[in-house]
């Protein structure tokens, strides 16, 4: 086991600690029966426990308060079935807000330090280590407007596993850890935990062949050309493919991209050391292999030949700085977390310290994109022209229409059995459509050649059409429902399960998401099995969320 892991004795500690909270709640939330207030009554355990949270924060109901949400037409009906839940209890006024998606972004960074009284529903893409999804929303290090946590939550235990999971390497310890960090959180509940969404890809099939789905939002366009991955796509008689994106794309540099979305656009112009492939097995990239020195040192081996689309040739320099180039960015965290420093051996060996054991060292690396030195030192803004050393370079972008690319001829890879040597299609236009009604009808007209995440309901007419290609995988990304845990009464914990065992999950998986997903109760994807089996899901809901 990890010398810094949190051990059999630290883990019952943790548990005994968190038992006795819970405890104390229950046992407060018995005596819910016996208060009172004039315009609201307990008659179930939600309710008690949310009348005993009014209670303590002295709040007279109704509470008003908003459901803030994206102007999204799904999102809406989510927010209306629980608009009608929480109105329906008596305890609680609601109305619903709907910004556009930056507004939306930017309240939700906001929100603790102006003390908006909102209720937030979003959603989260994770990856391929069980701490992209918890640390960065949970973590009290991470509270906006650095970090994620957008209700600047606060707990103890929680931040303790989560610390104990990056540090252990120990496969079945990280299991445990971050099973009992789930329970700790869904007991606790600064956010309902809804949904687990899928990964859906429509694409017309008289034009495009081999599509393949990644189950990442971030990495959709993979399937275009990811010859670390060994895949590519072909097109029936065309060069350029036309794809979307679901809104703007609002920064290009690494260092400053905090939206799914920017990473998509970006995803086949910057690459790094290592890939995580459309299975989740790691791959070589920039790296063409490694070894583990001692329990905090690697050594790399880079690509030799590589190029930058500005003509820079990719040495061993390019890695230590561009690494060093994150810290005190917004996404200082993806290196920051885990990296003390780096020793050049030669133009194209690098040793990586770290200052800790990293449990996700390798799929961390998949967050770090190298960059041309002229960008470090400040002669190039990536903000204004994106340059990496991908298989597309950056065009142009028209704000509010389209993101444009073209094949980079100068790539790296040379080609093998199962990917050419270069990439088949010359031109990617990525339409910016925001409605997915509106993206649903430029793919009918042949306006576009791929859409993801089509309106749910759409999705089996599609399936049934032969002239479309369909593809659906479990993914790393979950709806959810944040609470404003600054703001009395959701700085209560009880407040806050009461109305987390009130979510309707199934009556919007059905109504909403016409069962396109997976209810969820806990924030660790099924797509990483271990951490959030079938079964573990039940005793979870079982136990917390489901009312006796």
């Amino acid at each position: 086991m990890a010398e810094n892991s949190v051990g059999a004795n630290e883990r019952n500690r943790l548990r005994r600690r968190s038992f006795l909270t819970r405890a104390g709640a229950v046992g407060v939330a018995g005596l819910a029966g016996c208060l009172s207030f004039d315009s609201a009554t307990a008659d179930g355990p939600a309710e008690e426990l949310i009348e005993e949270g009014f209670a303590t924060a002295d709040i007279e109901p109704p509470f008003e308060t908003t459901i803030a949400i994206t102007q999204d037409q799904e999102r809406n009906r989510v927010a209306q079935l629980l608009q009608s839940t929480l109105n329906g209890t008596d305890f609680f006024d609601v109305e619903i807000e709907s910004r556009d998606f930056g507004s939306h972004i930017e309240s939700m960074l906001s929100a603790a330090d102006t003390e908006e009284n909102a209720i937030f529903v979003s959603s989260w893409t994770g990856g391929w280590d069980p701490s992209n999804y918890v640390a960065m929303l949970f973590h009290s290090e991470n509270q906006t407007p650095n970090g994620l946590n957008v209700g600047h939550y606060e707990n103890e235990t929680v931040d303790e596993y989560i610390d104990a999971g990056l540090t252990e390497t120990d496969s079945d310890d990280r299991v445990e850890i971050y099973r009992n960090l789930q329970q700790e959180l869904v007991a606790d509940s600064p956010a309902s935990f809804v949904r687990f969404r899928e990964a859906t890809h429509v694409w017309d099939g008289d034009v495009v062949s081999d599509w393949q789905t990644y189950p990442l939002q971030p990495g959709s366009y993979y399937a275009v050309y990811a010859p670390w991955a060994g895949v590519y796509t072909d097109l029936e008689d065309e060069t350029e493919f036309v794809g979307d994106l679901g809104s703007d794309v609002s920064n290009y540099d690494p260092v400053k991209i905090n939206g799914t979305v920017s990473s998509q656009a970006t995803a086949l112009v910057y690459e790094q050391l290592v890939g995580v492939d459309f299975d989740g097995e790691v791959q070589p990239m920039l790296a063409t292999d490694w070894e583990q020195r001692d329990a905090t040192t690697y050594r790399f081996s880079l690509r030799e030949g590589v190029q930058f689309h500005n003509g820079e040739k990719l040495t061993a320099t390019h890695v230590k700085r561009s690494f060093q180039r994150y810290e005190g960015t917004t996404r200082e965290s993806d290196v920051y977390d885990w990296y003390e420093s780096s020793t050049i051996i030669d133009d194209h060996t690098i040793e990586i310290n770290c200052k800790r054991e990293y449990g996700p060292f390798e799929t961390a690396l998949f967050n770090v994109a190298i960059v041309p030195l002229a960008a470090i030192d400040g002669e190039l803004d990536l903000q204004e022209e994106p340059i990496g050393t991908g298989p597309y370079r950056f065009v142009e972008h028209e704000s509010g229409n389209h993101w444009r690319l073209r094949r980079f001829d100068d790539h790296w890879f040379t080609g093998d059995e199962a990917v050419p040597a270069t990439a088949p299609i010359e031109t990617i236009t990525l339409e910016i459509i925001t409605e997915q009604s509106s993206r649903q009808a430029a793919l009918e007209r042949g306006d576009l050649h791929f859409s993801y995440n089509l309106p749910s309901a759409s999705l089996a007419d599609f399936e049934r059409d032969d002239a479309y290609g369909v593809g659906r995988r479990v993914s790393g990304g979950f709806d959810m429902i944040l609470y404003p845990c600054y703001l009395p009464p959701f700085s209560e914990p009880s407040v806050r399960r009461g109305c987390n065992m009130l979510i309707p999950r199934e009556r919007i998986l059905e109504n909403v998401y016409h069962e396109i997903g997976q209810v969820a109760y806990t924030p660790i994807s099924p797509l990483l099995e271990d951490y959030a089996g079938e079964s573990f899901q039940q005793e979870i809901a079982d136990e917390y969320v489901r009312p006796n």
